[in-house]
């Protein structure tokens, strides 16, 4: 991207954001993760291929596969992560992206997260089953919720995932299983962030904005609302920064408050957006396959 193209940079208000690196895939986006300790950025494509870019957009390395990737897991220590591929298949990867084992499920696999050291996996499926698995392939757990949870996060601080499901359900869970708090959720959801600790946790609500919640137990913070429909949202390891896509292209970036610190208007449908761990930069994965890192100016 350069000239006319980065236009679109400046199409809103506030300080805009400086584009640092550009990156394309060979086939449409389907999904992308961000490690926190190595700014390093993993992704994978419709045409099964993976790429392990560094923190200067380099690719480091590269595989192609002959599967169907839905969701990639990723330590942030940047030492090996997992991908959800062929509907019911997990597998483990190293961090030159060879297979390391294979795992399949029961059923449709929704969602997958990896703890920051890359240690422990956690398995969503359609049937409301929750996995937990080691890095070694053995199981630890599992437990069932009323609803599939769609999103997962594994935090850093104990052995605690954050779930939620697209509707009706959002929750923190030990990896043995315990319930520490649910409820009950009244909005769609198309996206989960919460801070390293877990204490900070938000929702992309649609038509309801971006949903608060306190994530030590559950109750709700209130709501962040923005012009348009919040699908996407992110926040960086300590919360600092919130930053929200919504269907109709547009990008915001709020204060811990919930003022406005800058938005625009974005040139193509969005998947994926990641907030560095002090929210100084944002990484943007486009459905069309292209990934951008802004820098957000001060």
């Amino acid at each position: 991207m350069s000239g006319d193209s980065d236009a679109w940079l400046y199409s809103g208000r506030g300080a805009a954001p400086a584009l640092r690196w550009s990156f394309t895939a060979d086939a449409p986006l389907t999904d992308l993760k961000l490690a926190r300790e190595t700014g390093e950025v993993l992704v994978a494509d419709a045409s099964g291929g993976l790429y392990l870019l560094d923190r200067r957009g380099r690719v480091i390395s590269l595989i192609r596969t002959r599967h169907s990737i839905q969701r990639v897991a990723w330590s942030d220590t940047g030492d090996g992560g997992a991908i959800a591929c062929d509907d019911r298949t997990v597998a483990w990867l190293d961090r030159k992206l060879q297979f390391g084992w294979t795992r399949e499920t029961s059923d449709d696999i929704l969602a997958i997260a990896i703890d920051p050291h890359g240690t422990h996996l956690a398995i969503s499926m359609a049937d409301g089953v929750t996995m937990s698995v080691t890095s070694t392939n053995r199981k630890v757990n599992r437990f069932e919720t009323i609803r599939p949870l769609r999103y997962l996060q594994l935090l850093v601080s104990d052995t605690h995932l954050i779930g939620a499901a697209e509707h009706g359900l959002v929750g923190r869970y030990s990896l043995q299983g315990e319930a520490i708090w649910t409820e009950k959720l009244w909005s769609n959801v198309g996206d989960l962030a919460c801070s390293g600790d877990g204490r900070h946790l938000f929702l992309a609500g649609f038509a309801h904005g971006v949903q608060s919640y306190d994530g030590n137990d559950g109750s709700s913070q209130g709501a962040f609302v923005t012009e348009g429909t919040v699908s996407l949202v992110s926040c960086g390891y300590a919360k600092r920064q919130l930053i929200a896509a919504t269907l109709e292209r547009h990008l915001f970036v709020m204060s811990d408050g919930g003022d406005l610190v800058w938005n625009l208007t974005l040139p193509e449908d969005l998947s994926r957006v990641l907030m560095s761990p002090l929210g100084d930069w944002i990484i943007l994965g486009f459905a069309s396959g292209r990934i951008l890192r802004l820098d957000c100016t001060r």
